[in-house]
């Protein structure tokens, strides 16, 4: 764990203002830029960039939850060089208006592929995160004909035993006390879980996400939690790269590469959560090799 600077955010502002490393944090240089969009469940907040003359498929991201889009702004700006690149805060996160119910991964897909539609893509190359994964997988059972290519970072294959357990920790409301002290267990949730580059800096920018989300926090979760992504996996027949970080569903994605029928399963133990903010430019080299092999 490296230790943080002092001071707040000077760590992060050091990493990517001060050095050739990665993209700027603020100024003029930056690519990604926010918007707000009609969706299916009200406005859709959503974080792009878009070169003058794009020369590749756009790209969709799609986060872990329940944090939002945020987690790309980096890596937005690399990969956006030369593509239009799209993250999109899922319904009941970050930024986007709510549902008024749960929604299930069949659900959280239709609102992306009405987000296609509203930006007019007809062809798009998805990236999934985590929860961000089963959507993306269902998209692109759901739109064959649009979707071209997939990189999933992490696509758990989930036992019954393990459904449980992940719901066990994730699957809850943390709800807010007077006093506080449920911000304790909710950064014990992300602090917990840290990759070997989050630095307590890196933690407190996806942190106000944790809080945001509120009553909606598990939505997301229990449906990824009782999706059969294998299921799903073994119907597609685009390309994809699976990317397996160290984490929670580690060991769960080692088992996706059976289900694959046109991918393959690429063994990341070095990395871990936080690898899109402190390697935003190594990350988007690894994608754009693949997405245009």
């Amino acid at each position: 764990m490296v230790a943080p600077d002092a001071g707040p955010y000077s760590g992060i502002n050091k990493k990517l203002g001060n050095d050739e490393s990665g993209p700027l944090l603020v100024g003029s240089k930056r690519r990604t830029r926010k918007s707000y969009l009609p969706g299916l469940h009200g406005q859709m907040h959503v974080w792009m960039a878009k070169p003058d003359a794009p020369a590749a498929t756009p790209l969709m991201c799609f986060h872990a939850s329940p944090l939002s889009g945020r987690i790309f702004e980096f890596f937005l700006d690399e990969i956006g060089e030369d593509r239009w690149a799209i993250a999109p805060d899922t319904p009941g996160y970050g930024q986007s208006d709510a549902p008024t119910r749960p929604i299930g991964i069949a659900g959280y897909a239709a609102a992306m592929a009405h987000l296609l539609d509203e930006l007019q893509i007809a062809e798009v190359d998805l990236l999934g995160y985590a929860t961000g994964s089963f959507i993306a997988a269902e998209l692109a059972r759901q739109r064959p004909d649009s979707v071209r290519r997939l990189v999933l970072f992490g696509a758990p294959i989930l036992a019954p035993v393990d459904a449980a357990s992940l719901d066990d920790r994730f699957g809850h409301e943390i709800e807010p006390q007077a006093d506080g002290s449920h911000l304790i267990p909710l950064w014990r949730q992300i602090y917990d879980e840290r990759g070997p580059l989050q630095t307590l800096d890196w933690l407190m920018y996806v942190f106000p996400d944790h809080i945001l989300a509120g009553p909606r926090k598990p939505w997301a979760p229990k449906a990824a939690f009782a999706y059969d992504l294998g299921q799903t996996l073994q119907q597609l027949q685009q390309p994809i790269l699976v990317l397996n970080i160290s984490g929670q569903i580690y060991a769960t994605t080692a088992r996706c590469e059976p289900y694959l029928n046109s991918g393959r399963l690429l063994d990341m133990p070095d990395w871990g959560h936080g690898f899109l903010q402190a390697q935003p430019r190594e990350t988007a080299h690894l994608v754009r090799e693949f997405l245009d092999g």
